[in-house]
């Protein structure tokens, strides 16, 4: 599974990579950038992105927008209790921070390739 992760804070990033790349995936970052995130996005093969709703003082919206426009799923990671725009309407979760590792195992179990609706 090749997973996009766009988190600012350096320690979430890292760690999610090693806690995913050691279940298997294949980590397409990390970025704290929201500009840099889009590229990455456009130009690789993404099956589910955990994007930050806040990345580097800006709301995420944009790199929200490109990853509908090109179906790919995503999670938000918010330290929001409410999220400020309406970027996670579309989510396939919200994952307060601190993150829950079974409820993130749970969630990305059900987008990968070969997983069937339940």
């Amino acid at each position: 599974m090749n997973i996009l992760i766009a988190e600012d804070d350096w320690l979430l990033a890292d760690t999610l990579a090693v806690l995913l790349e050691e279940r298997g995936a294949r980590i397409i970052g990390p970025t704290p950038s929201t500009s840099v995130a889009i590229t990455l996005a456009a130009k690789s093969k993404v099956d589910f992105a955990l994007v930050d709703m806040n990345l580097q003082g800006s709301f995420s919206d944009p790199l929200v927008d490109t990853l509908q426009a090109h179906g790919v799923p995503f999670a938000i990671l918010t330290a929001y209790r409410a999220l400020p725009t309406n970027c996670g309407e579309h989510a396939a979760a919200l994952l307060h921070k601190p993150i829950d590792q079974a409820q993130l195992f749970d969630l990305l179990q059900g987008f990968a390739p070969g997983a069937t609706a339940s």
